[in-house]
C-alpha cells in the first residue's frame, strides 16, 4: 500500500511540462504518437500527430484518398472521376472538377478525356491505357497544393482559395505538363510546357506566385498567366536520375529520386540516393540565384523542419528546435522483392526517418503482405 501511495500520477504532471516532454520524443511519427497514447491529459497536451495513411484493402473500395497539407485530402470516386477536397478534422468540403474534364488555358470549352470504369473486365479503370487495379491506376498521380498565407486553414473558405496541381501520365494530354485548378472550377485547366515533356512531370510544387514542374529539368510558371517564365537544370553531380512514376532508372543498382518541398521562405529539393533499391543517403538542395540564373544550391539542411515524402504529395511542419533542431525527413520508398504479383515485380512501399543532423536512418513502418491488393499506397497524413 505504501508503494501505490509514493507512485507518481504522471497524468497531472503540468501542462507546460507535458508539452515540453512532447516536444522531445524520438520522432513526430512513431515516437509521438507513443506519447499521445499514454492517457487523455498526454494526448491534449501535443496535439495531432502526423501519421501515415494506409489504403483500405479490397477491390470494391472505390473512395481513393491522397492527403495533401494542413489536413486537406483529395478523395477520387473511382467510379466515374468525380473528386473534392475534404478536411479531416473539421468536416469541410470543396467540389473540384471531374478528374477527366480539361481546357486549356483562357478557353470555355471542356473536353472530357477517355476514361472508363469496368471491374466487372477485371479491369480498373481504362484512359489510353488499361490498369488492372487501382494501386495501377492511383501510382500515376501527383500531386501539390497552395494555400494562401492567412487563409483559416481549415474552413471551406480557405478551400475556395486553393490552387491544386496534378500530374498523371493517363489524365495529363501529350505536350502538357501538368493540370491545375480551383474549387468550383468546371474542368482542370492545362499547363502547357515550352519543352514537350512525354509523361508529364513527376514533381510538382507552387512557391512564391509560381508554379514548378521537374521532369528531369524544371519548367517555371507563373501561377497566375501561367506562362514558363524559365527551366532550371537538375541538382549537379546527380546520375541515374530516376522516375519513379514512371519506372525510368528504377532497374539499375543505384539511382537517384527527388522530391520539391514548397516551405514557407524557400523551395528546397530533396535528392534521396539508392542502392540495392534501398535509400542510403538524402542531400538538400535550395533554389537560389545564380550570375547564370536559378540554380539548386546544396546546402546543410532545410532548416528546422520536419518533411514528409512519398509517391503522392510532400509536405512538412516546424519542428520549433526540438531534439537540437535541423531537418528531418520522413520518407516512403518502394522496396522491389523477389517475389511477383500477376507476373509483374512486388513493390512493397516501406517508410524511414532520417535524421540530418544525427546522419541516422532507421525504418518506421513495413506495409502487409496483402500491400498489392490496396487502392493506393501509403502516403503521409499531417495535421
Amino acid at each position: 500500500m505504501a508503494d501505490e501511495e509514493k507512485r507518481p500520477d504522471w497524468s497531472d504532471l503540468p501542462t507546460d511540462l507535458l508539452e515540453n516532454i512532447g516536444r522531445r520524443t524520438r520522432d513526430a511519427v512513431t515516437g509521438l504518437a507513443a506519447f499521445r497514447s499514454v492517457c487523455r491529459a498526454w494526448r491534449a497536451a501535443v496535439g495531432p500527430a502526423p501519421r501515415l495513411l494506409l489504403p483500405r484493402a479490397g477491390p470494391s473500395e472505390d473512395a481513393l484518398v491522397f492527403p495533401l497539407s494542413r489536413g486537406w485530402s483529395i478523395v477520387v470516386d473511382a467510379r466515374d472521376a468525380s473528386c473534392r477536397l475534404s478536411h479531416l478534422a473539421t468536416g469541410a468540403t470543396a467540389a473540384l472538377p471531374r478528374l477527366n474534364a480539361v481546357r486549356h488555358a483562357g478557353s470555355d470549352v471542356v473536353t472530357h478525356l477517355t476514361y472508363l470504369h469496368r471491374p466487372d473486365f477485371h479491369t480498373a479503370v481504362r484512359t489510353w491505357m488499361l490498369c488492372r487495379n487501382y494501386l495501377q491506376f492511383t501510382d500515376f498521380f501527383r500531386f501539390a497544393v497552395h494555400v494562401p498565407p492567412g487563409a483559416p486553414p481549415t474552413t471551406a473558405a480557405a478551400a475556395a482559395s486553393m490552387t491544386i496541381m496534378m500530374s498523371h501520365m493517363m489524365l495529363v494530354p501529350p505536350g502538357a505538363g501538368m493540370l491545375c485548378c480551383r474549387p468550383g472550377d468546371a474542368a482542370w485547366t492545362l499547363v502547357n510546357t515550352p519543352v514537350p515533356v512525354n509523361l508529364g512531370y513527376f514533381d510538382l510544387a507552387y512557391h512564391d506566385g509560381k508554379m514548378f514542374g521537374f521532369d528531369g529539368q524544371m519548367t517555371v510558371f507563373d501561377a497566375t498567366t501561367l506562362h514558363a517564365l524559365c527551366i532550371v537544370q537538375p541538382p549537379p553531380a546527380t546520375p541515374n536520375l530516376a522516375n519513379k512514376m514512371y519506372g525510368i532508372c528504377t532497374q539499375k543498382e543505384e539511382f537517384n529520386f527527388v522530391h520539391l518541398v514548397a516551405l514557407p521562405s524557400k523551395l528546397v529539393l530533396v535528392r534521396t540516393s539508392v542502392k540495392s533499391s534501398r535509400p542510403v543517403a538524402f542531400d538538400v538542395f535550395e533554389l537560389g540565384s545564380t550570375p547564370d540564373g536559378l540554380a539548386w544550391l546544396k546546402v546543410r539542411d532545410a532548416g528546422d523542419y520536419e518533411l514528409f515524402l512519398d509517391g503522392y504529395h510532400t509536405t512538412f511542419r516546424e519542428n520549433n528546435g526540438v531534439n537540437g533542431g535541423g531537418t528531418r525527413i520522413y520518407y516512403v520508398h518502394d522496396v522491389a522483392t523477389a517475389g511477383y504479383v500477376n507476373e509483374e515485380r512486388w513493390l512493397l512501399p516501406v517508410a524511414y526517418c532520417y535524421s540530418m543532423q544525427d546522419n541516422k536512418l532507421e525504418c518506421v513502418y513495413m506495409p502487409p503482405e496483402d500491400i498489392h491488393q490496396r487502392s493506393t499506397k501509403p502516403s503521409w497524413f499531417v495535421p
